[in-house]
This record gives structure tokens, sequence and C-alpha cells, in this order.
């Protein structure tokens, strides 16, 4: 990225997220640079809900639609991992370690925290400012700063 200022655009960090974490081949995302609305284009996309925009359109305007990337599901893995090395219950550490060594992680991780609705919570928020960090990254990269949206 060059030295110049990040230029500031109203962003939700949040739906940002969930466009960062999707994993799903057949889902694009797109961040609108003039508005800083987050679209998703699908088979099922309708221009009338968006403005009257057409997928060519969007697609063939990159100065303002960036093309957000498809998540990473490894993402996901070292999310666990640090959420487990920094528990200070060793018992569900190492359950959670455990469940992080065997095929798919991901779910016998859940499985754990399954009877666990504090932590539960506790993943998920820490989960949640991973990905606002990732988000903010990913904009501060596209030479964007985001800001409030008004209400």
């Amino acid at each position: 990225m060059s030295d110049s200022p990040l230029q500031p655009l109203p962003v939700d960090v949040e739906e940002l997220c969930v466009a960062l974490e999707a994993e799903a081949s057949d889902l694009r995302w797109y961040l609108d640079l003039s508005s800083g609305d987050v679209i998703l284009v699908t088979h099922e996309y309708e221009p009338a809900e968006h403005g009257g925009l057409t997928v060519d359109e969007i697609e063939g305007q990159p100065a303002r639609f960036r093309r957000i990337p498809s998540g990473d599901p490894q993402a996901t893995v070292d999310d666990m991992k640090a959420f487990a090395q920094q528990l200070g219950d060793a018992q569900l550490k190492e359950s959670l370690e455990l469940a992080l060594s065997a095929p798919r992680p991901d779910r016998r991780f859940r499985a754990v925290l399954g009877w666990l609705p504090e932590q539960q919570q506790l993943w998920h928020d820490f989960r949640q400012a991973r990905c606002k960090r990732r988000a903010k990254a990913w904009l501060e990269a596209q030479g964007i700063a985001p800001v409030e949206r008004a209400a």
C-alpha cells in the first residue's frame, strides 16, 4: 500500500466479516467503494434490491466495486486454536485441543462447546473480535478507513 492517507468510508464491518468468512465458491461479495455497501451476488441476485445495479455493472466496474476475497477455512481453525490457548480452564483447554487434532476439527470444537453456553458466547465474542481485526486490515490494504454508518 502507498503512503497516501486512507479514505474514510461508512462500512458495516460486521457485514464485511460475514463476507470475508464465506467459504462457498458460488457466493461473490463486493464492496461498493462509493457507498460502503457490502453486496452479495448469487444466481438469485435482484437488481431492484440494489438500486437497479446489474451484475454486469458491478463486475464491470472494478474501480467502484471491489471483490471481497472468499473465506479461508484455516483462519477458522487458527481462531479456534488461539481461543483454546488463552483459556484458563485446563480441562476445557485440553478437550478443545484434542478436538482440534481430530478429523473435522471445527465440528468437534463446536461439539465440545455445545454443552457450555457461557463458553460458546466467549468463543463467539473472541471470533468476532478477530474477524473484525481481519476486516479492518483488509480495508486498510484497500486504502479505506472504515467509519460508523449513519443509523
